[in-house]
């Protein structure tokens, strides 16, 4: 747990003056006491007259930070998370970072004050460098596990889909299929690991099949949404060498691709498959069912759940990697290739 004698060594001050800073005491100016709060804050110091009470008891609460409730997959886990934490008696703190790594930073600051007695972190799909607040997660003796994804850098309790696998099992059905160029729509960063790891899977399909990877057109979008999906598409296709195939990072990319693909005069499946990742509700009930990758959400969260009342509960073992293995839903947006 951090100690006022890390708060001052940090601030640069003493003992005595972080004491008087964090007492709101006039003796100190005006400067010194914001740096030694402004410090407190980043480091989640919790002052020892409060963490001597907090330590005495579990709150039985869970922080969850999630990166977007607006998507349907990320709302369907929140929905698991919260029903199994019930049946261990645990409440549960919904916030959202909206992709947004200084929000998410201060979502988990506010769950340390909170002293909540473990977090649940679904990430932004960003590159993340600074890796300080998880420390601070640790030195306040909170454990915390990420769900879906996780940070490249970081060794840490995670529990998500084999995304790659996922990828490389649609990929490989498409290409059986016939196509040959297909178009990914991917995030905007594809260092970001869950855009590199269904590219991977891609590419593997591509490298068992003998083809050439240069017939997979790797689109970035600027977000993993509908109006995404369908302006990459409307971009995409205004040059003469049109995919056999779009493939999205999510279902809602490709619904959009499809809305795009319609407007454009084309049939999907006759003149063009299209295909998604997730397996929300309404890939289903589309007009043309989307062929798609099933992330089996409830398997995701029941361990995510799991790992952390474990870490509460004191037991200890290496930090690990929970891989779910996806299941490939083939509907009707997909068919054999048009023109062989």
């Amino acid at each position: 747990m951090v100690t006022l004698k890390d708060v001052a060594l940090k601030a640069g001050v003493s003992e005595a003056t972080a004491s008087l800073a964090m007492n709101n005491k006039k003796t100190v100016n005006a400067d010194t006491k914001k740096k030694v709060l402004d410090t407190a804050r980043q480091m989640g110091y919790i002052p020892n007259s409060l963490a001597r009470g907090l330590a005495r008891s579990k709150t039985n609460t869970i922080g969850l930070v999630v990166t977007d409730v607006q998507n349907p997959y990320f709302g369907s886990i929140v929905n698991y998370i919260d029903q199994y934490l019930r049946k261990f008696h645990y409440n549960l703190i919904l916030s959202v970072s909206n992709d947004d790594i200084e929000a998410e930073n201060q979502i988990i600051e506010n769950f340390i004050r909170q002293r909540v007695d473990g977090v649940i972190v679904i990430p932004a799909p960003v590159m993340r460098g600074d890796f300080s607040v998880f420390a601070h997660l640790e030195s306040n003796q909170i454990p915390y596990v990420f769900s879906t994804t996780y940070y490249e850098g970081m060794t840490c309790d995670s529990v998500m889909t084999d995304l790659s696998e996922g990828s490389f099992l649609l990929a490989e059905y498409l290409i059986g299929l016939g196509h040959r160029r297909i178009m990914f729509l991917a995030s905007a960063n594809q260092n970001v690991l869950l855009s590199k790891l269904r590219i991977e899977g891609c590419k593997r399909a591509y490298s068992e099949a003998g083809m050439d990877l240069n017939d997979l057109h790797i689109v970035e979008c600027s977000r993993n949404d509908f109006n995404s999906g369908y302006k990459a598409v409307l971009d995409y296709f205004n040059g003469t060498d049109r995919p056999d195939a779009v493939m999205a990072i999510n279902d809602i990319m490709a619904l959009g691709a499809m809305k795009a693909i319609k407007e454009l005069g084309m049939r999907i499946p006759q003149d063009i498959s299209v295909a998604g990742y997730d397996d929300l509700i309404f890939s289903s009930i589309s007009d043309v069912s989307l062929t798609t990758v099933r992330q089996i959400v409830p398997e995701i969260c029941m361990e995510s759940v799991q790992i952390l009342l474990d870490r509460i509960e004191g037991k200890t073992a290496p930090p690990r990697i929970t891989m779910i293995q996806p299941e490939l839903i083939i509907r009707r947006s997909t068919s054999v290739r048009a023109h062989q």
